[in-house]
């Protein structure tokens, strides 16, 4: 391989993964945004939402870092195309192998995230993970279910949810509101939040038929304890 090939391929491919990167990551904005839209619709949807664009960020966090190793390291081989060129360099084969296969790598990840984002079984994949972790109980979901349309019913007749509810608050909006105004401790509303996660994933589906005792207890209190404004 000449000066000239080597040159131009160095200075080539490092522009390539910079464009494709910089399309990939615009049209990934565009998708977290797609996912807040479907929040808005839903607001059960949530917990699931924030998971998948956790993941969605972090992923692009992958992308970019390999991204930019593998522009730094192709910018370097042209710094030395001149000594790279010449027959007798012995790293000559082993720096070309390494462009090769770094760059085929770094096409290869952000093609695969993509993939993996615009699925249409992505949200299904986010619940799914996030489900995992509640199959295990002993309360029957439809009891557990009862409990937390008590504990709606309780709070959304509440004035001060009534005076803001406009707009149908979110279950996450309600509790905020007890928090501020002392109705319930922030630890309530940390279990809270762990609770509406269930509920929310046996709502879109998930294959929840038992839940943790604690939990539903839990619930039960929280709600006895915003309705008899009990601290």
């Amino acid at each position: 391989m000449d000066e000239n090939t080597m040159y131009w391929l160095f200075t080539t491919a490092p522009q390539a993964i910079a464009a494709l990167v910089g399309i990939i990551f615009t049209g990934m904005f565009f998708m977290a945004e797609s996912i807040d839209n479907r929040v808005r619709v839903d607001q059960s949807l949530t917990e699931i939402a924030e998971t998948a664009k956790t993941a969605l960020y972090k992923n692009m966090k992958i992308v970019a870092v390999l991204a930019a190793f593998t522009i730094v390291y192709d910018l370097f081989l042209v710094a030395f195309v001149t000594k790279l060129s010449d027959k007798s360099c012995c790293w000559t084969g082993w720096l070309i192998t390494f462009f090769v296969a770094l760059n085929f790598s770094t096409i290869c990840c952000a093609l695969n995230y993509v993939f993996q984002a615009v699925s249409p079984n992505y949200f299904n994949r986010i619940a799914a993970n996030l489900s995992s972790n509640y199959k295990t109980g002993e309360v029957d979901k439809q009891v557990f279910l009862g409990h937390f349309i008590d504990f709606e019913k309780v709070a959304r007749n509440l004035p001060i949810v009534k005076q803001v509810d406009g707009h149908f608050l979110p279950i996450r909006n309600i509790i905020r509101i007890f928090v501020e105004n002392q109705m319930i401790t922030p630890d309530d509303a940390r279990i809270m939040s762990e609770i509406s996660k269930v509920r929310n994933l046996m709502v879109h589906g998930e294959p929840i038929e038992k839940v943790d005792r604690y939990l539903d207890e839990e619930l039960q209190r929280i709600t006895k304890k915003i309705d008899t404004g009990s601290v």
